[in-house]
């Protein structure tokens, strides 16, 4: 059992590292070249869902400790936001949305309101604050976030295709925080409690706000475009 233990973090931590690498290239080559896009983001991915499965794993051995309760949360609102990247590149495509699609954001939201519970219960046993806040951001945007998307699938002609990639570039982007997020917190236990969970955020939410309005500028050129070759 020991050994299997081992060998599970083991892989978890092989899992994390090539996340973390995959992640700023398939960032990096956003919109300057789609093959290598496509195979970080592919590596990325597949990456990340064996994160998924071995966090899960080690919760399982220490349930009753909050930080193991948090990571349980995280990977679950993590394997949801990849796996919802990867189809809405599938929706930008044509795709149909399926049953699939609400069973995920349907987890997700689980997850969500299960995280804004817990951060009201530890805020009345008074545990320590950074814990109550961490489950409350994150349960609070995993929530809002789940609302949107479902107004997307139930009625998905509503949403150009540009929508789609920007919805894929925000759950990817959110997922590679994630990661990171775990990553300053076990390897950077010098930083203030903040910086080790929120760090990662300040950082990358720029990206997240710099790609979602270029997105938007493109999309309003292409309908622009498509409205004047109507209008000719």
């Amino acid at each position: 059992m020991e050994f299997l233990s081992v060998f599970i973090l083991f892989i978890h931590i092989v899992a994390g590292a090539l996340t973390l690498i995959a992640g700023p290239v398939a960032i990096f080559y956003n919109f300057r070249d789609p093959r290598k896009h496509r195979l970080a983001g592919k590596i990325f991915f597949y990456a990340m869902l064996v994160v998924c499965v071995t966090s899960i794993a080690g919760y399982l051995k220490r349930p009753e400790q909050v930080f193991f309760q948090f990571l349980l949360g995280i990977a679950v609102l993590v394997g949801a936001n990849v796996l919802r990247g990867v189809r809405a590149i599938r929706l930008m495509k044509g795709g149909a949305v399926t049953r699939f699609d609400f069973t995920y954001m349907i987890m997700m939201g689980l997850a969500g309101v299960w995280m804004l519970g817990m951060s009201g219960r530890l805020f009345f046993q008074g545990a320590m604050i950074a814990f109550p806040i961490l489950f409350g951001v994150f349960g609070l945007a995993t929530t809002s976030d789940v609302a949107a998307n479902f107004r997307s699938y139930l009625h998905p002609e509503r949403l150009h295709r540009l929508d789609w990639y920007r919805a894929h570039v925000g759950a990817m982007l959110g997922a590679f925080t994630a990661s990171t997020t775990a990553f300053t917190v076990n390897a950077a236990p010098f930083l203030p409690w903040y910086l080790q969970w929120f760090g990662p955020t300040l950082l990358i939410l720029p990206l997240q706000i710099y790609f979602g309005r270029m997105l938007k500028r493109q999309k309003s050129r292409t309908l622009q475009q498509t409205a004047a070759v109507s209008a000719g």
